[in-house]
């Protein structure tokens, strides 16, 4: 009897999904009583305590059904009463759980006849149990599927590690800013800056900063695409420095920067927010998606649609007494998210649903399931 996890999302991808898993896989690995396997299909690179890491074929995402009769065979080769994956692939039989992200594609109007969107409604389907990130996306799930048996689904907070995530010391920021040349205030911008139907919203911070008079300070981008230089100078004299960091790395720009800025039109949870709040990094968001949620009154909203609303922001959150009110609000909300309740609600779901395998009472569905994707195989094949 094992759980088996396909590690697909390491091939694509090292951003917060990744992230999410490397935390929780060990912790999962404590809670449970089964082995677990954990399909690398390439991009782990490393180990996890307590977890069996195997090579895998790397996925391809034209030949998906062809994927699932793979994996239904490394499940039935380990035993697995329950099937789980980092992303949106499925066995054929074996009972799946699925950890939902986000409903960004049916939220924001993507054009969800695209192959990969057919493979998330697929996983959905496929899956038994569902857990989500938050109560947003969760009540999206809902909205979008409502033969979902809401009794099935729950909701797993993201969390952080407090160890890292935290106020650091002021001579190590100063030592971190002056190794990348930060000799200014300067506010954050992580993840991606383009996205399909510009969810994300950066063009609306720098459109803002680029409207603003003062050049008194400059912009720090973690992670997302390498389109800018390194350091680049924006046509109003601010410096944009563009660099990947790791977690600790990340605690230090945090804690050094004027604001966190994360104008996301939807986000199915924004783990950013809340390491940024952790770290007493004040914050700037909207309301949207899970955002919200996640921060309560602990940061500065704004709708995320206005260019003037956004310089007044980044004005605001320099007041001190507005920093001081959003730092100490930060620093509690930020405290109710550890990746330790994360991990016992999906060890909670993989028990669940192995009772339920262990008692048949999905057997008739899988069998049809099987029976359906087998066909779309052939066709794919033929295709």
């Amino acid at each position: 009897m094992a759980l088996v996890i396909d590690g697909v999302f390491f091939q694509l991808a090292q951003s917060g999904i990744a992230r999410v898993w490397r935390a929780t896989l060990p912790r999962l690995a404590k809670r449970l009583e089964m082995p677990i396997v954990f399909l690398d299909r390439g991009g782990v690179n490393e180990e996890f305590d307590g977890v069996e890491v195997v090579p895998f074929p790397t996925y391809k995402s034209k030949y998906n059904a062809g994927d699932s009769q793979l994996l239904e065979q490394i499940c039935r080769h380990y035993g697995a009463k329950v099937f789980t994956s980092t992303y949106y692939t499925t066995p054929m039989e074996t009972p799946s759980l699925l950890l939902v992200y986000d409903m960004i594609p049916e939220r924001l109007g993507f054009d969800l006849s695209a192959r990969d969107w057919r493979e998330k409604e697929l996983a959905i389907i496929h899956a038994r149990r569902h857990i989500c990130i938050s109560n947003n996306t969760r009540r999206d799930l809902l909205e979008f599927y409502p033969e979902i048996d809401p009794d099935t689904t729950s909701v797993a907070h993201c969390g952080i590690d407090s160890t890292i995530f935290k106020p650091r010391d002021e001579s190590a920021i100063a030592e971190f800013r002056h190794r990348l040349g930060l000799h200014r205030p300067y506010y954050m911008f992580v993840g991606s800056r383009v996205q399909a139907n510009n969810y994300k919203n950066a063009s609306l911070f720098f459109d803002a900063v680029n409207t603003m008079g003062e050049v008194d300070f400059d912009v720090l981008c973690v992670g997302g695409e390498k389109a800018i230089p390194t350091s680049a100078v924006d046509s109003a004299g601010h410096k944009i420095i563009q660099i990947d960091l790791d977690d600790e790395g990340l605690a230090l720009a945090y804690g050094g920067a004027a604001a966190l800025v994360y104008p996301s039109l939807y986000e199915g949870f924004g783990l950013p927010v809340v390491e940024a709040m952790s770290c007493g990094c004040p914050v700037i968001c909207t309301p949207h998606g899970s955002l919200a949620e996640v921060t309560l009154d602990a940061s500065l909203k704004i709708s995320g649609t206005s260019i003037p609303e956004m310089v007044e922001a980044l004005r605001q959150v320099r007041v001190p007494a507005e920093r001081e009110r959003l730092n100490q609000r930060g620093a509690l909300q930020a405290a109710r998210f550890r990746w330790d309740a994360f991990a016992d609600e999906v060890a909670m779901g993989v028990r669940a649903l192995a009772a339920e395998a262990d008692a048949g009472s999905h057997q008739d569905f899988y069998r049809q399931w099987a029976q359906l994707r087998k066909l779309q195989g052939e066709v794919d094949v033929v295709s």
